[in-house]
């Protein structure tokens, strides 16, 4: 259940709306992805090539540290799967993730609190920063929040 809570977290930052054709290996017209020089921008302002870079660059190097060190054994193999699930072998990291756990707000009690303290303390506010979107809060309701990386129970 917990790695469902943390999924939905790490997909809302990674996502995209627009369907990649890139696999996750591919690299842009600069060459490998490492080398990519990234503008200062956020997220939604990267074209496609980008922000591919951006994901190997900045995201999975942050989030697999805050991860594997909530749990190690759960998140030994951090990638772009944990949290785009398997279509991401085939390019493609659309967000939200359909197949993450689907959140009920109303009653979250299937979760350890100590998973849901991990992913509004540490998980959110992360990718809310790196990919440079305010996070949601009542002031900002269109800010980054849970729904960005999972979908919510109907």
């Amino acid at each position: 259940m917990k790695r469902l809570v943390v999924l939905v977290l790490v997909l809302a930052a990674c996502g995209s709306k627009a369907p990649a054709t890139t696999g996750p290996g591919a690299t842009g017209a600069g060459g490998s992805d490492a080398n990519v020089v990234l503008p200062d921008v956020p997220f939604d302002k990267l074209e496609h090539d980008q922000r591919i870079a951006f994901m190997k660059q900045k995201v999975v190097p942050a989030m697999k540290t805050i991860f594997q060190n909530h749990d190690p054994k759960d998140f030994a193999k951090f990638g772009c799967q944990t949290c785009h699930g398997a279509q991401a072998k085939d390019g493609h990291f659309d967000m939200p993730n359909p197949d993450l756990p689907k959140l009920n707000f109303a009653d979250m009690a299937k979760y350890k609190k100590d998973d849901l303290d991990w992913m509004k303390n540490e998980v959110w506010p992360t990718m809310g920063n790196l990919l440079q979107e305010k996070l949601f809060s009542e002031e900002n309701p269109k800010g980054f929040s849970c729904l960005n990386c999972h979908t919510k129970m109907p």
